[in-house]
């Protein structure tokens, strides 16, 4: 090689490079976009197994954004037909075919080809844990029959089972936070950020057998029992959790019909908070078919009772009121019961009976407590007829039960939760967030599935392909050049070696 040679590549190479490196820098510093890819949507089933009715909920979310937040939406929510599955205590293989026509449905909604990779989920709630007190074996031979129903259908099913009652409150406590994006906020940028003027939202609530409040307190938590915690989103939640059995809806009501009852006449029952001039026949074994309610041991299973509405609204407010324990004894603070409880705290969403029964009575869009109380009071001071006339859509056993839901959810908010006129603004009656059902099943999904990781993804940066490959490109060449300085310059020394030879 010759020395001429040798310096032009001597000075020129440190000048190309120094250009390619300047390139190089130039291509990595571009801000990067996001690659428009396809986008896999996937599917996950619940069926929410109550104890009144069984509901399908059906959801969807992208592949991709697997760990994010307000992703998920609810597709379609099918109604079960018939009763809980705990009322096939006597008939498990009914309960197991009740659920057929909702997974029909839901194969025709999910994508066959992804049918087999769709999470499918059973959790039974309080019908079936008063079921398992009663009998263990019945409430068995119900979940394998259920799970072999499902088990029949193309779809990736983990199991049915009894949700406890801690469960049930914090899931729903779960969805409604997850929905309202107050765990976790994502920004525009797609990075997670943990929002530190934002409180997470109590949950209220009211299924048929049971009603559950979670929230999170202001002081630490005394009682095991009734603490939950989670660590969601790399931020650590400490709960105040509890479930009352057989303080639901339905079995509240049976509790009150059963105390009335004992406390009149063998046979007639008079009703304070059923309309004047309603009147129905039921027997004993009908009434007494739950263990939330003890028949007398001198009741006769097959005697027909009468019950009649007397329509006096303080009789029904002291008779709901006795179904309660308001002291707290050494539990203090308490909610009722004797069962510890702070001081409710923050904004509240009541969902479930809380809202559909406040609905029927157009109280759900955040009236004030001295209208809800003006409401309720009318309504039951109004006969048979005159109920009738205000509500013409509605079903008897609705119209019926208007007084005493109302006023049973009046005693169990402000005198079992302890809410007050000051407290009443912060609870939110909704049915919807965003349209996906307020319930647990949807904390549930995401709880199994593990789309709430307990730390957030760390932040990945990505360049375009065809950035990558220019950088790429030019990385090469400057590896070329360099070895070509390189050999060139030892070349130029021993060249200079021969010359002074």
């Amino acid at each position: 090689m010759s020395p001429r040679l040798l310096r032009a590549l001597g000075w020129g190479s440190p000048a190309v490079l120094g250009l390619l490196t300047v390139a190089v820098f130039v291509l990595v510093l571009i801000p990067a976009k996001d690659a428009v890819l396809p986008t896999r949507i996937k599917y996950g089933l619940v069926f929410d197994a109550g104890s009144t009715h069984t509901s399908l909920y059906i959801y969807r979310w992208r592949a991709d954004k697997e760990n994010g937040t307000g992703i998920v939406s609810q597709v379609e929510a099918c109604s079960v037909s018939g009763p809980g599955i705990s009322s096939y205590a006597d008939n498990p293989a009914g309960a197991g075919a009740s659920l057929k026509p909702c997974l029909d449905k839901a194969m025709k909604i999910v994508p066959a080809e992804q049918q087999r990779d769709t999470p499918t989920y059973l959790g039974a709630t309080a019908g079936m844990r008063l079921l398992r007190e009663e009998n263990s074996s019945k409430a068995e031979q119900v979940l394998a029959e259920v799970s072999k129903a499902i088990g029949e259908y193309p779809v990736d099913f983990r199991g049915a089972r009894i949700l406890t009652g801690s469960e049930e409150g914090s899931f729903g406590w779960i969805t409604v936070n997850y929905l309202l994006e107050t765990l976790v906020k994502f920004s525009f940028a797609e990075r997670w950020e943990h929002p530190q003027d934002t409180e997470v939202l109590g949950a209220l609530d009211l299924g048929g057998a049971s009603t559950q409040i979670t929230f999170q307190p202001g002081v630490p938590v005394q009682d095991r029992n009734t603490s939950v915690f989670f660590r969601l989103y790399g931020a650590n939640y400490s709960l105040y959790s509890h479930s009352y059995l057989c303080y639901g809806q339905s079995q509240a009501l049976k509790m009150l019909l059963a105390a009335l009852h004992q406390a009149g006449s063998s046979t007639r029952i008079s009703h304070p908070c059923y309309p004047r001039g309603y009147q129905e026949n039921l027997t004993v074994a009908e009434l007494y078919n739950s263990p939330c309610v003890r028949a007398p041991s001198s009741a006769s299973p097959g005697l027909v009772l009468t019950v009649t509405g007397t329509g006096d609204p303080a009789a029904c407010v002291t008779a709901i009121q006795r179904l309660f324990n308001f002291s707290c004894g050494a539990q203090w603070p308490c909610g009722f019961n004797g069962v510890y409880q702070p001081p409710v705290r923050g904004q509240f969403f009541a969902f479930s009976g809380f809202y559909y029964i406040l609905h029927f009575l157009n109280l759900t869009e955040g009236q004030s407590l001295s209208l809800v109380n003006a409401t309720i009071t009318q309504i039951c001071n109004s006969s048979w007829e005159q109920v009738q006339e205000l509500f013409p859509r509605a079903s008897r056993t609705q119209l019926r039960d208007a007084c005493t839901a109302s006023s049973y959810i009046l005693t169990l908010l402000l005198q079992g939760y302890k809410f007050s006129h000051a407290t009443w603004p912060n609870i939110h009656f909704v049915q919807q967030v965003a349209n996906t059902d307020v319930g647990w099943t949807l904390g549930y999904m995401l709880n199994l599935t593990n789309m709430i990781p307990s730390e957030p993804p760390a932040a990945v940066t990505e360049l375009l392909r065809s950035t990558w490959v220019a950088a790429t490109v030019l990385l090469a060449i400057m590896l070329i050049l360099t070895f070509c300085l390189l050999t060139a310059t030892c070349c130029q020394r021993n060249s200079s070696g021969y010359e002074q030879l």
